[in-house]
């Protein structure tokens, strides 16, 4: 009974703090967003290396003067990439393939990265098996996702 009391002191307390709304607080800032659709063509992919060197792979450069300075250093920046009709996955996306041959079962990945600096967005396509001489990544759209 001696441990009931108390509880029962407390719920009393807490329910009782009702009162009037106090005044509204002063406006803050709101949150703002935008997203920006980019497409990067076949053609655009620019090759790191050599053809099928070790280390090699494509990247293509791309302009967003939204993202500023302020949105770099206090925002947040999100990517996806479409992979199909309303399909979109986060970057850093990664893509398991293979083929049968005639020498047997071939397999390796496609990893779909980004980065970015002030204006300027680049996107990384990597092959594990860095065959880079023999594929090309195709034509690819990603969402920039821009929040500050």
């Amino acid at each position: 009974m001696k441990k009931i009391f108390p509880i029962l002191l407390l719920m009393a307390v807490f329910s009782a703090c009702q009162g009037p709304m106090g005044p509204e607080g002063p406006p803050g800032d709101s949150t703002q967003w935008a997203v920006r659709t980019i497409t990067v063509h076949t053609n655009e992919w620019m090759l790191s290396g050599r053809p099928n060197e070790l280390g090699s792979y494509y990247y293509a450069d791309k302009s967003i003067p939204e993202l500023t300075a302020f949105v770099f250093n206090e925002g947040a920046v999100i990517g996806y990439i479409r992979t199909g009709d309303n399909v979109k996955n986060i970057l850093p996306y990664v893509l398991h393939k293979g083929e049968v041959g005639a020498t047997g079962e071939y397999l390796w990945t496609q990893t779909y990265d980004f980065d970015f600096s002030p204006g300027a967005v680049r996107f990384y396509v990597t092959f594990s098996d860095f065959m880079t001489g023999s594929a090309r990544p195709g034509t690819e759209t990603y969402d920039i996702v821009l929040i500050w």
